[in-house]
């Protein structure tokens, strides 16, 4: 089944008199359960195809259907209440409260819903199990490590259980070793929890880890393909 579905998607910014054609006539499918990697160089429009799947932008034209609803004819009010309930996101920089615990900054989407904290206990041990750091609740950001970090926002990211997770650069500000770790995660995620996976990266390894690459090359899909299972990362 496909959960998202892109068609004749464009975008284009505007400044002044100077109109910059950022992504032209895409069309793409995402089946659920798949974890595609959108790779391309610089300026290539892959970021900018990542928010409007994620319902951070807008097409100019064009649609982007999540579960077969075009995302761009929703209300605002709409459009937060899909992106609590089927989205999460984690971007390279891991947007942490200083001040707060890791069990509170995972618990940060609850408490801006109006949830009651105390009702997804189970949930918060589930996801501090998930990242593996159930005995660093009580830490703050500034007590761990950039790949501890990152785990944290991770955690933020499937406390509302999305259905997709959507990643721009998820390793971008790491070290290597850390960063194939932090890519683990995300395999595991995939795997064991079904869940939907679209990432962004600049790196080949990290885009190994997908079950689909998707390139980008001035805007436009140049390459679509189905990662070899066989010489995919063990």
């Amino acid at each position: 089944m496909n959960i998202i579905e892109v068609k004749d998607l464009n975008k284009k910014f505007v400044n002044g008199k100077q109109e910059a054609h950022i992504l032209k006539n895409i069309n793409l499918t995402v089946e659920k359960g798949e974890f595609v990697s959108i790779m391309g160089p610089s300026g290539s429009g892959k970021s900018t195809l990542l928010y409007l799947l994620g319902g951070l932008d807008k097409p100019t034209t064009g649609s982007v259907k999540i579960e077969g609803t075009d995302i761009s004819t929703l209300s605002d009010k709409q459009l937060c209440s899909m992106r609590n309930d089927k989205i999460g996101f984690v971007f390279q920089f891991y947007n942490l409260v200083p001040n707060l615990s890791v069990e509170d900054n995972i618990a940060l989407p609850l408490m801006i819903s109006g949830a009651n904290k105390s009702d997804y206990k189970d949930k918060l041990n589930e996801c501090l199990e998930i990242i593996g750091m159930k005995d660093k609740r009580k830490l703050t950001p500034r007590e761990l490590s950039g790949g501890q970090q990152q785990r944290v926002a991770i955690a933020r990211a499937l406390v509302f259980d999305p259905e997709i997770l959507f990643l721009d650069e998820p390793i971008g500000n790491l070290d290597t070793k850390t960063g194939m770790k932090i890519m683990d995660l995300f395999r595991k995620i995939n795997h064991s929890l079904g869940m939907t996976i679209v990432q962004v990266t600049h790196s080949e390894k990290s885009a190994e880890y997908g079950t689909k690459l998707v390139k980008l090359v001035d805007g436009e899909i140049d390459i679509v393909k189905d990662i070899d299972q066989i010489t995919k990362i063990a």
